[in-house]
């Protein structure tokens, strides 16, 4: 279980570190005025400081380490079913996998945000595609849950 959250830490750890690598490498041609929000459809409709997109790397790093951390601690975590010494270990792991796809999925997803708003006409599909992706894993992981007791 341990080298599931090792993983997906790593994951989530190198794909926001190139982004900021990334953002600083291009800071200097960002424009001052950047596109804070999108509607459904992907269209900007609101726009603000370049300093805003700082923002979405700060989150990341901070929800990445508030969910390791959390990892830690599985007898907090609430679980469909009960735990018992006969179901603990499979549960667990079911929820380790499923914390690991929420980490690097928050952190692609948060990083997809930042870079809507520096690529005119990006499409808004990505982040839609990993919201889906992220109900299927919870739900996917639920039943699973369900099913080991």
């Amino acid at each position: 279980m341990k080298k599931i959250s090792r993983v997906s830490t790593i994951i989530s750890a190198i794909m926001l570190l190139t982004y900021i690598i990334v953002l600083i490498s291009i800071w200097s041609r960002i424009t001052d005025t950047v596109p804070t929000h999108f509607n459904a459809a992907g269209v900007a409709d609101s726009y603000g400081s370049k300093r805003n997109l700082a923002f979405e790397p700060v989150l990341a790093a901070f929800l990445l380490l508030f969910l390791s951390l959390m990892e830690r601690i599985p007898a907090i975590w609430n679980f469909p079913v009960a735990v018992t010494d006969e179901n603990r270990e499979r549960l667990y792991k079911i929820a380790m996998i499923m914390m690991g796809g929420i980490k690097v999925l928050v952190t692609a997803l948060l990083i997809d945000v930042g870079v809507s708003s520096l690529v005119e006409g990006y499409p808004i599909w990505p982040m839609y595609m990993m919201l889906g992706v992220m109900i299927i894993l919870i739900i996917v992981s639920t039943v699973q849950m369900v099913r080991a007791k």
